[in-house]
């Protein structure tokens, strides 16, 4: 009799705590999904523009720096180099430095070592934004021109390339009207490898 009334109690223990178990983790489900801004898995319109802002406000900071470096390049020697910049998780604007043996590598190098650097940072979640800068030519109209290659990817999913044309008279650099075109994303939402997995 002892051992059936001591089996009754033990399911009953067992009840009641799958009982109270279920409770605690379903009240504490609920208020993690309430107090996420996207508990509802969609963005306001007001969060979106917040959103939109953000990422415009990083792009432009960085194109900015990135034409003032490539205009003082131009001017004081008539050519300029790859350069690299990126926005970390605090939203201080920062330009990607290389070590030496990088700094005299050939400007096809360098560009693979900015894409893997802001890659790596990329995917260990230290970066908003990047952008990257090298020289190019266009043929418009049957001429070569001098292009400014603009590279530039935010983790808000926006990414793009801008050719942005260069002059230089008389020791002055005047750039064109940039023109847009697409490009997929390399250093965010990468695809690796899919053999490597």
């Amino acid at each position: 009799m002892n051992t059936l009334r001591f089996g009754y109690l033990k399911v009953l223990f067992l009840i009641l705590s799958l009982v109270c178990f279920s409770a605690t983790a379903t009240s504490q489900e609920h208020q993690s999904e309430g107090s996420s801004v996207l508990s509802d898995g969609k963005l306001t319109k007001k969060e979106l523009a917040a959103a939109m802002l953000t990422a415009e406000k990083d792009l432009t900071s960085m194109l900015k720096a990135s034409m003032s470096v490539v205009e003082e390049e131009v001017e004081n020697s008539g050519i300029f180099g790859p350069g690299a910049w990126m926005v970390l998780k605090d939203r201080k604007l920062k330009k990607v430095r290389l070590d030496e043996a990088a700094e005299s590598a050939p400007p096809a190098a360098k560009l693979r070592v900015f894409r893997a650097s802001l890659r790596s940072l990329a995917r260990h979640e230290k970066i908003d934004a990047s952008l990257i800068v090298y020289p190019g030519t266009i043929t418009k109209e049957g001429k070569k021109e001098r292009v400014v290659v603009v590279e530039h990817e935010h983790r808000l999913g926006i990414a793009g390339l801008k050719l942005v044309p260069l002059k230089l008279g008389q020791g002055n650099a005047t750039f064109g009207a940039p023109i847009s075109q697409e490009k997929s994303f390399q250093i965010f939402y990468d695809q690796r490898d899919k053999r490597a997995e």
